[in-house]
């Protein structure tokens, strides 16, 4: 019998539930956050199969997609497998899971269906749906339509958040059927400006929280990560409303945010340089050194705020 340190996500009993229920549990692992994972998979002797089969990616199997079936392993293999992928799932944006009615080659094949997209202009493009960042972003997006058509042999969908918690993003009692492919493998799902957008500004965070975490590491590593993404979120976001949309500004502009706790943007000097701020990074960066010294000291660092949690 497992305990919460061996199954912290509780997947055995939610394997166990999908049973009792008819269906199969599967664990999706994005391979490209725990490279060369599938040899590790078969050194347990765990059944998988990749998404990029049949795709051009396919002979890049250290970072391919890779969907596992929980139900039907026996206890000591599922156990050694959860304790190990619950782990990953909790250190990289990697880890989804599915209860399904389909078996594993035909909820793998209706999954890749959905490894292209289609573009406004015309361009197909490879959606990494699965990387846990994009994941909740991409569900948001779709259209009714497209939901039900992505969410086909599905009867719930959950993964690990950034912040380490189980999210459930989809469940339902009723299940749509699999999607079928298309002729010449043309993208079932063709994404609007508005779809796109979100998708890329979901991508821009995860860009500038890398970068400011390789700038200021002590200190971001200082922040509980709730309180850093969720404020990083919100001054990337008025930066971009100011029409600062390239992540070298972006990071200046959010560096002073952070120094001073959301505060010195809001002095009227920062004000009214992002009322028309400077096209350039070296002009930007000038401006913001320029500032009065009230302005980098108008409050205390996020990292040293005594009413940050």
């Amino acid at each position: 019998m497992s305990d919460v340190h061996d199954d912290p996500l509780a997947l055995l009993h939610w394997a166990q539930a999908c049973r009792e229920r008819g269906h199969q549990a599967f664990l999706l692992l994005d391979t490209a956050q725990a490279e060369a994972s599938h040899l590790k998979l078969q050194s347990m002797h765990v059944p998988y199969t990749s998404l990029f089969e049949g795709k051009r990616e396919e002979a890049l199997p250290e970072i391919a997609p890779l969907l596992l079936p929980l139900s039907g392993l026996d206890e000591q293999r599922a156990l050694r497998l959860v304790r190990w992928i619950s782990q990953l799932g909790f250190g990289a944006p990697c880890l989804s899971w599915y209860e399904s009615s389909l078996g594993l080659h035909d909820f793998a094949a209706h999954l890749r269906n959905f490894h292209h997209v289609s573009l406004s202009d015309g361009q197909v493009m490879m959606m990494r749906w699965y990387d846990t960042r994009i994941l909740p972003i991409w569900i948001q997006a779709l259209s009714k339509d497209q939901l039900a058509l992505f969410t086909g042999g599905m009867l719930s969908l959950a993964f690990v958040d950034r912040f380490g918690e189980a999210r459930t993003l989809y469940q339902s009692e009723q299940v749509h059927p699999p999607s079928q492919a298309l002729p010449l493998d043309a993208p079932l799902v063709t994404l609007d400006d508005r779809q796109f957008g979100l998708l890329v500004d979901a991508g821009d965070l995860d860009a500038l929280l890398t970068h400011l975490r390789f700038v200021i590491p002590d200190e971001t590593n200082a922040l509980p990560t709730r309180t850093l993404v969720e404020f990083v979120a919100t001054y990337q976001q008025r930066a971009r409303d100011a029409g600062v949309d390239d992540i070298d500004r972006q990071t200046q502009y959010v560096l002073l945010a952070l120094y001073t706790s959301g505060i010195g943007v809001e002095h009227p000097a920062v004000k009214a340089l992002m009322q028309d701020p400077p096209d350039s990074l070296a002009a930007y960066f000038d401006a913001l050194q320029e500032m009065p010294g009230e302005v980098w000291e108008a409050g205390p660092p996020l990292w040293e705020n005594e009413h940050v949690a």
